[in-house]
């Protein structure tokens, strides 16, 4: 990590990238990811979703939907030699992900004709990319670093993170914002992983050296800790930073401390 914390002024300017190449970006993903159409069949079996009369084009342009909306190439998903080559069998159940895509389209199917179809024609439909955002995991930020600690420890969350900064920020595939680490380091702090919990929040402070915001999770995981003093000295902090800042000042009313 840890050149991000040291470079927090310089960090989200390094990180955002400009519209026009981030369009350029997502062109190129959903092109590579495309099968070639050489190697696509003209006729197709084992079809368990879509209809057996599919025309060759809607299939290959929902495939293409899928590859952009998870960030993956065919061979996600098909059995064979993935690469430039492409050269798949596109009927075999033998990847487990095949499997899985069939069940999310069957909710996704539900979804959008049991419930959303019900809203009327102002409705926003749900489609693969309204999870996905370009990922093939759709896991918010905070609860992946939540797992990633809880897996392989606070270092390994770190760098993972700056790993995801570097390829996805700007994309929308995960929120980078302040509350993200704050909601991780408060999950940690109910863990009892305090010193997971604070490195957390002191890294989101050198990314948002203004936030009032953060003193408040701050004060909070100090609670947990049983450091009232420590909690008090944060929500002050978070006073002074935004005097307008309520939950800060309820927090001091609830453990008997004055707000200055």
């Amino acid at each position: 990590m840890i050149a991000l914390a040291q470079a927090a002024p310089r960090a989200a300017a390094r990180f955002v990238a400009p519209p026009r190449r981030l369009a350029l970006t997502a062109l190129a993903l959903v092109l590579a990811a495309s099968p070639a159409g050489a190697q696509v069949p003209d006729k197709f079996t084992n079809l368990k979703f879509f209809p057996k009369d599919i025309a060759r084009a809607d299939l290959v342009e929902a495939m293409r939907g899928f590859s952009f909306a998870l960030g993956v190439r065919c061979e996600h998903c098909h059995a064979g030699a993935g690469g430039a080559d492409l050269r798949l069998d596109f009927a075999s159940d033998e990847k487990e992900p095949k499997k899985t895509a069939r069940l999310m389209l069957e909710m996704v199917r539900a979804i959008n004709g049991d419930h959303i179809g019900k809203l009327g024609a102002q409705a926003v439909r749900v489609e693969c990319y309204t999870c996905h955002h370009g990922v093939k995991t759709p896991k918010r930020l905070d609860n992946l670093l939540y797992d990633i600690v809880e897996e392989k420890g606070l270092p390994a969350a770190l760098a993972e993170l700056d790993t995801l900064r570097e390829r996805y920020y700007g994309s929308g595939a995960y929120d980078f914002g302040e509350s993200q680490l704050n909601i991780a380091a408060f999950r940690l702090g109910r863990a009892n992983k305090f010193d997971e919990a604070m490195a957390v929040l002191r890294l989101n402070e050198e990314l948002y050296p203004n936030s009032s915001g953060m003193y408040v999770f701050r004060g909070n995981v100090l609670l947990m800790k049983a450091d009232t003093a420590g909690a008090a000295a944060a929500y002050r902090e978070a006073i002074r930073r935004d005097t307008t800042n309520n939950e800060a000042k309820g927090r001091l009313r609830d453990i008997g401390r004055p707000p200055l």
